[in-house]
Parts: structure tokens; sequence; C-alpha cells
């Protein structure tokens, strides 16, 4: 029996079938999908991460701490931390909520010379992954100089990179204050923290101070409310997340 010749329309849609085919074809045998390489995969390892500080780290009875919304931000985004340092919970009392990791370095009242002359021995007994540093406000207030604070700050990062050449420390410029105001000592931290990071150790500049209001984010000029704690938690983890994400790719 004769072969038909093909109605016009299925023509067409035979041709487009072929075609659809071939390209098809074409575009999976290039995609270069079997040489792409492995998206590196993000350890589960827990992360020690040590809250470092004066009194805004440790807060007071009766509040959260940044340290409250910190820990709740890494858990919801499934990061495995461990908050470390020889202190627990906040100053004279219980926290608001004592639903997260209550363990800290935070040391109300201290200088960063004092906490400069104590750090050897808590950061070897912690051992620390990562360091959160928000210290000066009482250097400020107490009146020293500048430039002797940003020393002893220095000094506490060396120390800290001596005791974990790998160490990884977020330095916070210090949030605002209308008691003892840190303009000035903040403008000479970029300056340390590029001088003092390296590719084993990195430190990094976290602003805290930039939209920090002590008339609506403080409950006394200098200690942060609720409000002030979760912003800066906030601004901790920006810069955290992604050191984090680096640091568990490479263990």
């Amino acid at each position: 029996m004769p072969t038909l010749p093909l109605a016009p329309g299925r023509w067409f849609v035979s041709v487009a079938a072929v075609i659809t085919i071939y390209f098809g074809t074409v575009a999976a045998c290039g995609s270069g999908a079997e040489d792409s390489p492995p998206v590196p995969q993000r350890s589960t390892a827990t992360v020690r991460i040590m809250p470092l500080g004066d009194s805004i780290t440790e807060s007071n009875t009766g509040q959260h701490s940044y340290r409250y919304y910190l820990w709740h931000l890494l858990i919801d985004r499934g990061y495995h931390v461990d908050f470390v340092g020889s202190r627990h919970g906040v100053g004279n009392g219980p926290p608001a909520n004592p639903d997260f990791d209550m363990d800290h370095e935070g040391h109300s009242g201290r200088r960063a010379d004092e906490i400069l002359n104590h750090i050897q021995t808590w950061a070897t007994a912690a051992s620390p992954d990562f360091v959160l540093l928000h210290i000066g406000t009482n250097d400020i207030c107490q009146h020293q100089s500048v430039a002797s604070t940003v020393t002893d700050i220095g000094g506490i990062i060396d120390v800290l990179k001596t005791v974990n050449p790998r160490i990884r420390i977020l330095v916070a410029q210090l949030i605002n204050s209308s008691n003892c105001p840190p303009a000035a000592l903040n403008a000479r931290l970029p300056a340390l923290v590029a001088d003092k990071s390296s590719t084993a150790s990195p430190i990094v500049l976290v602003d805290q101070y930039t939209g920090f209001d002590p008339a609506s984010m403080t409950y006394d000029g200098t200690h942060p409310t609720s409000i002030g704690d979760s912003r800066m938690a906030d601004r901790w983890f920006e810069t955290l997340s992604p050191m984090l994400d680096e640091f568990l790719t490479q263990n």
C-alpha cells in the first residue's frame, strides 16, 4: 500500500516534535551539570561563640540581652552553636526569658584594659571559634584616652589569636550612648580591624552604632532595652551568618 503524505497540520506537529527533542537533548548534553563542582555542604558541627564585653553584653536582671535574640536567630536558621564563657545569665538576677544558651563573657563595669588582663585565662578555658567583642563604653565613661583604649582592644585581639590562631573575631563599633558618646573611638576601629585581620584569622567590623537611638533603645542612655537588644542581635547576625557558612564549609 502506498504511503500517504502527512496532512499539513500533522507535518508541522511532527517537525515541532523533532525540533523539541533535538534541542532538548542538546541542552541536556551541554548543560555541564555533570561537570559542575559539587556544592559545599555546611557542616553540622557545633560552633563555639564567646560574647565578650561589659554590661552591654552581660545585661541586667529582667532584661533579655542581645544574646537571647541572637541565639534564637542562629538556632532558627539551623546553626548548631554553643555560647561559651565563664559567666551565665544576666547581672543581678534572672533574665526576662531564660530560653537560650546563657553562657557568656560579659563583665559589668569593666574597661578594655581590665578585659585584656583576664582574656588569656577566659579564652583558654572556653576555647571559642568566634568572639563577639563589644568593649570600650566604660573606658569612655571613665575618661580613658581613645588611643589607649584602641591599644587595649588590639591587645585583646592579639591574645585571642595566640589562644586560637584561626579564631574569628567580630569587633563592634559601639552602640550610641547619650552618657558616653563613642563616636571618636568608633572612628578608630576600622583601621585597627584592618591591621589585625588575616586570612587565617579574619577580624571584621560590625557597625552597631549607626541608627542606634539611645532615647528609644536604652533604659538609661547606655544599656539596651529589648528593642535595642533585638537590634544588636540583628546587626551581629548579618555579619556572623556568612562567616559561619564559610567556617562550616571548611571544617
